[in-house]
Parts: C-alpha cells; sequence; structure tokens
C-alpha cells in the first residue's frame, strides 16, 4: 500500500510507510496489469531499464526495512498488489508520465483477454511497453516466460 504517490522532476516517486521509491520516468520499460478475480485486487508489474532509488523515512527502523526490502528485491522490477481503489489513482499517475500508455477499463477486467496470434492470456493487459512488445515477448524478456 502507498500512501501517496507524485512526479517530481524527471521521476515517479511512490511513498510508503517506510520509504520513498523514485523510478526514473525515461527508464519505464514495460508495465503489465493482471486481475486477481474473483477478489477486487489487481497486480502490476513495472519492469525498469534503471534501478530503483529508495529512500528511507525519518527512523532507523524505517532504515532497515528499507535496507532490508532493497537486498531482497529486484532494484529494476515492482511486482505489487493492490486493490482497485488504491490502484487506479497509480495508473493516472503512469498515463501522466507515459502519455501513450493504454490504461485498461478495471470494471471489465474479468473480461481482459490478450491474444498475440501465438499465446492467449486471461485477466491480463500490456499497459506500456517501450518497445512496444507483446505480452508474451514481454514475459521472455523479463525472464518470466521460455521462449
Amino acid at each position: 500500500m502507498f500512501l501517496n504517490k507524485y512526479i517530481e522532476g524527471n521521476f515517479l516517486v511512490i511513498e510508503t510507510i517506510f520509504f520513498k521509491e523514485k523510478i526514473r520516468i525515461d527508464s519505464i520499460d514495460d508495465v503489465v496489469i493482471f486481475n486477481k478475480y474473483p477478489s477486487r485486487k489487481y497486480a502490476i508489474y513495472m519492469f525498469f531499464t534503471q534501478p530503483i532509488k529508495y529512500e528511507a523515512n525519518k527512523g532507523w527502523i524505517n532504515r532497515i526495512f528499507t535496507f532490508i526490502h532493497v537486498h531482497n528485491n529486484n532494484p529494476c522490477t515492482i511486482k505489487r498488489t493492490y486493490y482497485d481503489h488504491e490502484i487506479e489513482p497509480l495508473l493516472l499517475m503512469i498515463k501522466k508520465c507515459l502519455p501513450e500508455a493504454h490504461l485498461p477499463d478495471l470494471k471489465e477486467s474479468s473480461y481482459w483477454r490478450t491474444d498475440d496470434g501465438t499465446n492467449v492470456f486471461s485477466t491480463m493487459k500490456v499497459i506500456y511497453s517501450r518497445e512496444k512488445l507483446l505480452l508474451a515477448n514481454i514475459f521472455r524478456k523479463h525472464g518470466m516466460m521460455k521462449g
């Protein structure tokens, strides 16, 4: 869960209780969304060409948590699950950063279907791909699917 998100210079900033994630807008490579049917949850996978910068909030507990988080996660990937009311503002911020992004209709997400000619994916959509890749190619590129 994030507390706030905003654009600061060339960065998309996502604040949580423990830290700030500063993502260079020009490093956003691919963004994919999944409906976690039947709940109102959505998983979002964001892939970057440059690592995320983390800034711990004040307090030693926040610094420890940030250190653990940074060393246990890929610094070029965000894979998170949010409820619909949490993800909608994030999607709007992504659209503000990347005008060519395609925001899917969350109300119709149980009917999402991506067909790239060879593969069919249910309840998944590509929001943005810098190289305009198909969903299967995005998964292959980021090691989530074998080619």
